[in-house]
This record gives structure tokens, C-alpha cells and sequence, in this order.
């Protein structure tokens, strides 16, 4: 059968039509390269959770210290979000040089993290790496809904997928490079207790009489690790998505007249200013929370099942990569559901399934259940994982549009959560219990929930004052693409009659 005996579809066909406008192709293409740069953001935000305990044996930290390293991460990030959400829509003509700088910095810092053996220097580079992955997170978000307005949610849900499968290669990357969890007369080392004054080599405490002399077994001596391989694959992943992105800069500049006439279809409602600010404190407030739980589940897992449930690291690194699996999973349902179910009702599911999924943990770990946990895991990642992408469209169509404001007041809420989270955790783990890791995992879930709630009922009180903004906005993504198939059209018919005279 040859190639000519092969029909195309109507789909295809009008893909293929649609690629022959230059604007057209050059949105495709910068797609394309979005999605890959959030790939490989998702590569570089998951190495921190797997390599936590090695990092903390490099730089001679116990967990309640290495906990800085996340407080360190989420003040960057708050910074860099801010920073964005100030420039994204003040320099609009140079989003995509701001975009490309962040990405190509980020190269540097993420490759050094784990070389450093000085503490501080440590806090000060994980500092750097959050405010130039979040600068770039928030700028992405928002070029995203302003680049592809008509079916937004769909590009906004792949666009979290993406992130998600880059969050699945990451422990696979960090595994075979993490130092060995030793043993001892059966039981594990606590290796990663003790302070940097020892020295490992001679398996006693350095010569100093501030310090208290104590003898660590030869058995328990931790073995060398190799992490900074693992993060120096994250960085040469960085360089590629920055070069692609710096390339589009110069090669295929946007059309600034025609996103401004996007951007003047994205119905932005008008509220008073006190509503305005109760909204957004609502939705930062939901924004807090989820983030939270998600990021004590990812964040602290190596330390609770390795120093509580005594597994080893290469089966918590395993259990990592299911949770962000069914993260992904999840994401990728999100993008099949969009024509089924609307945004408000995928977040009630996905809100209701973490809380149930939360608790349900919290009995296997009780009943030492490992079939419970796995499960759970699993059905907590598939919950959590609609609820951000899904809240950014539910706002950008019931609510407002997503201006580079709410871009800040998100990041800057999910960065806030950051910092204070590892202060509260590296505390209760060293001085209470380490089982505070799904204690404080599950309440903040349950208040995610009721911020959600209380979100809707403030959106239903608007809905009914204001009217619906979803209506208009299908309207004008009518109107869009009715715009867009007429000229294609046009094009073609031009070319008929180019060739026929």
C-alpha cells in the first residue's frame, strides 16, 4: 500500500491548513518548547524530595537543619514570584528573553546545589534556585493563558501533565546515585542525626572540646553519595530548554498587536475592590493549603519512611516515583475529562479524594498495612494533582481574568506555605515525633477543602450579582475562531486562484 492510497483525516487536514499561517506555527512551536521547559522543570523541583537525606549528609545537617533548605527554596520562590508578577505584564514584549534568562541561570544553580558542603552556602543556592524555577513557573502559567486564550484549559491541563512526568523522572534519575542507608546488629543507623563535627572516616567525634566524644560503628559509617551526578543531568536538561528557548527569542519573535487582541478577549470582570481582595485572600488561602500537603507528602517522605518505618531509601525512591505516577495519571485524566466535567466539579472530586485518600494513609500506617500505603499514595497523588492546574481555569472563567496579580498572589501563597512549613516540621520531627509527617499532611488538606468551599460561595454570591462570565467567554471564543477558519480560508482560496491564473 503506498503512501497516496492513505486518506487523511478531516483533523488532520485542517491541522495541516492551519500550519500553513506563520502565527499560527509560531504559537505551535512555542507550545512545543513551553511544554518541554515545564518538562524539565518537573525533573529539577522533584530531585530535592529523593536526595533530601543525602543532601543533609554532605553538608553534616540533622533533618530539623536540612529542613532550611526548603524554607531557603520556598523565600526564593516568594521573591521570584513577585518579581514576575511585576514584570510578565509590565515588559510584555520581552516575556520571552525574561522566560529564557530565568531558565539559563537556573542551569547554574540547580548543578551546584548539591557540590556545596557548607551549610549556609547550601541555604543561600537553594535561595537562588527558587526564585529563578518559581520566576519561571509563574512567567509560564501566565504566558500560557495568554497564549492560547480558545481552549485554554486544555493547553493549561497538558501543561501541568508535562510537569508531572518530569516529577516521575526525577527519583529515577536521584536513585542510583543516593548514598547507602547502613545497618547495624539489625536495626538502621541514625546516621543522619548525627552533626557534622564527627568524622566519619576515623568513626569517632573530631578533636574538639566544645563537642561530645561519640563512637559510631564501623558498620554504620554512611557510604559516599553521588547525588551531584543526578543534579548535573537536571542542569544539562536546563541548558537544552534554555537554548530552545533563547533560539525562539531571536528566530521567531511574537506578534505583541495580536496577543494584545487576545488578551482584550479574556472578559475581565469587574468587582468591587473589597470583593476583589476577599477573593483573592480566599484563593491564596486555597492555594496554601493544598501546596502545603503536597509538599510535606513529597518533601518529607524520604525522612519519615526511612528514620520512622525503618524502609530503605531505594524502596521510598520507588514510592516516590508511584506518587508522582498517579500525580501524572491524573493530569493526563484531567486533559480527557475537559468536554466531560466541568472545573468546579473536577475540583470537588479532587479536593474530596485527597482528604479521603489522606485519612485513609494515616489507618495503613496505624495498621502497618503496606498494601494500604502504596494504594493510598497513589489515590492521594491522583487528588492532589487537578486541584492547581483545574483552580487556575476555574478562576480564569468564573472569577477574573489571570492577570500577572494572581499569578503573584499564587506563587506567592504556595512559596509562603514553603517557608513556614520545614520551620514547623524540621521542629516536631527532632523534638516531638516523626509521625507529624501525615498529621500535618491530612489537616492541611481538610483546610484546603473548606477554603475551596468557602471559594465557591463567594463565586455563586458573584455569579448571581454579576452574571455568568463562562457564557462570554465562550462567545468570544467563538468568535476567535471563526475569525481564524476565515482567513484560513481566504488563504487558500488566494492560492487557487494564484495557481489557476
Amino acid at each position: 500500500m503506498g503512501p497516496e492510497s492513505v486518506r487523511s483525516t478531516p483533523e488532520t487536514v485542517h491541522f495541516r491548513q492551519q500550519l500553513q499561517d506563520p502565527e499560527f506555527r509560531r504559537k505551535f512551536i512555542h507550545t512545543l518548547i513551553l511544554y518541554f521547559a515545564f518538562l524539565v522543570l518537573g525533573v529539577c523541583r522533584g530531585q530535592h524530595g529523593p536526595a533530601f537525606l543525602d543532601l543533609a549528609q554532605i553538608t553534616g545537617s540533622n533533618v530539623e537543619e536540612a529542613s532550611i533548605f526548603y524554607t531557603s527554596l520556598a523565600a526564593g520562590g516568594l521573591v521570584g514570584s513577585v518579581f514576575m508578577g511585576v514584570l510578565i505584564e509590565k515588559v510584555a514584549k520581552h516575556r520571552q528573553a525574561i522566560l529564557a534568562s530565568s531558565v539559563l541561570l537556573n542551569v547554574v544553580s540547580t548543578s551546584a546545589i548539591p557540590w556545596s558542603k557548607n551549610y549556609f552556602l547550601t541555604i543561600s543556592i537553594f535561595f537562588v534556585n527558587g526564585m529563578l524555577t518559581t520566576a519561571f513557573d509563574a512567567g509560564g502559567n501566565f504566558d500560557m493563558m495568554s497564549t492560547s486564550s480558545v481552549g485554554g484549559k486544555m493547553f493549561i491541563q497538558i501543561l501541568h501533565f508535562v510537569f508531572a512526568v518530569g516529577t516521575i523522572i526525577a527519583p529515577l534519575t536521584v536513585e542510583p546515585f543516593l548514598a547507602e542507608k547502613k545497618t547495624y546488629n539489625a536495626t538502621f543507623c541514625d546516621i543522619h542525626n548525627v552533626r557534622q563535627s564527627y568524622n566519619y572516616s576515623d568513626g569517632h567525634s573530631a578533636d574538639n572540646s566544645n563537642e561530645t566524644t561519640v563512637l559510631i560503628p564501623e558498620s554504620c559509617l554512611p557510604s559516599e553519595s553521588s547525588i551531584q551526578y543526578a543534579y548535573m543531568i537536571a542542569g544539562a536538561l536546563c541548558l537544552l530548554s534554555g537554548i530552545m528557548i533563547t533560539a525562539e527569542c531571536f528566530f521567531s519573535p511574537p506578534n505583541t498587536k495580536r496577543k494584545t487582541r487576545i488578551e482584550n478577549h479574556r472578559n475581565p470582570r469587574v468587582i468591587p475592590r473589597w470583593l476583589r481582595v476577599l477573593i483573592l485572600g480566599t484563593v491564596g488561602g486555597m492555594y496554601f493549603f493544598s501546596s502545603s500537603s503536597i509538599s510535606v507528602i513529597v518533601g518529607y517522605i524520604m525522612a519519615y519512611f526511612v528514620n520512622d518505618l525503618g524502609w530503605s531509601k531505594e524502596k521510598t525512591a520507588n514510592l516516590t516515583s508511584v506518587y508522582w505516577a498517579g500525580y501524572a495519571a491524573s493530569r493526563l485524566l484531567c486533559v480527557l475529562l475537559d468536554r466531560i466535567l466541568n472545573p468546579l466539579q473536577l475540583l470537588f472530586i479532587s479536593n474530596g479524594l485527597s482528604v479521603l485518600s489522606l485519612a485513609g494513609l494515616w489507618l495503613s500506617i496505624i495498621y502497618k498495612s503496606d498494601p494500604g500505603i502504596w494504594i493510598c499514595m497513589v489515590l492521594a497523588a491522583i487528588g492532589m494533582s487537578a486541584i492547581f492546574p483545574t483552580a487556575i481555569v476555574y478562576i480564569e472563567n468564573d472569577v477574573m481574568k489571570v492577570s500577572g496579580m494572581v499569578t503573584s498572589v499564587i506563587w506567592v501563597a504556595v512559596n509562603l506555605q514553603g517557608i513556614l512549613n520545614p520551620l514547623l516540621l524540621g521542629y516536631l520531627f527532632q523534638t516531638v515525633s516523626f509521625k507529624w509527617y501525615i498529621y500535618i499532611t491530612f489537616i492541611e488538606a481538610v483546610l484546603a477543602f473548606v477554603c475551596f468551599v468557602s471559594l465557591v460561595l463567594i463565586i455563586k454570591t458573584l455569579v448571581t450579582k454579576y452574571g455568568s462570565l463562562e457564557l462570554e467567554n465562550i462567545v468570544d471564543e467563538k468568535n476567535i475562531e471563526e475569525t481564524f477558519i476565515e482567513k484560513i480560508e481566504r488563504t487558500e482560496i488566494n492560492g487557487l486562484t494564484g495557481l489557476h491564473g
